[in-house]
């Protein structure tokens, strides 16, 4: 309901030219509304807010196209530690999009808290027959970064007290 209030209250205001004034009015509004939600924001442009990083995401949901995955996607996002991606990524059934690699990847996720769990959702997934080997094929090379990235802290950490 406030959100069809909200779009009447812009409809209206931008036919008849909003005053300056009305300004910060109308973006406390939006963001009270939940206009620039994770569903709507457009990650490369996006801030990033401090102590927040784009994760892979821990979790991903597959299903089969028109099987409620929208539905559970928008009711996990509701959660505070929950942040999802804006759209289908189609990262491990598309080849186009899979040979960008995993940075690429990653830009197209989220920014997210150490708490917070990001997930991803492409039903096209399912019926990929390269996606379930692929998406094991990131674990294993996340797993690798994260374990190089714990090993050059320390050697860093070791160094430079010493």
């Amino acid at each position: 309901m406030a959100f069809l209030l909200v779009s009447a209250y812009l409809l209206l205001t931008h036919t008849q030219g909003a005053p300056v004034e009305n300004g910060a009015l109308l973006e406390t509004l939006k963001s009270q509304v939940g206009l620039f939600s994770n569903k709507s924001e457009h990650y490369s442009a996006q801030v990033r807010p401090p102590g927040t990083s784009r994760q892979i995401p821990q979790t991903i949901i597959i299903g089969v196209r028109k099987g409620g995955t929208r539905a559970l996607l928008e009711m996990l996002d509701i959660h505070p530690n929950i942040v999802v991606a804006a759209t289908e990524v189609h990262f491990f059934d598309w080849d186009e999009n899979y040979v960008k690699g995993i940075d690429w990847y990653r830009s197209l996720m989220p920014f997210s808290y150490g708490n917070q769990i990001t997930i991803e959702k492409t039903p096209g997934y399912f019926t990929s027959p390269q996606a379930p080997e692929r998406i094991h094929d990131m674990n294993k090379l996340e797993a690798h970064h994260q374990f190089e990235e714990v090993i050059n802290r320390a050697v860093h950490r070791y160094a430079n007290t010493t």
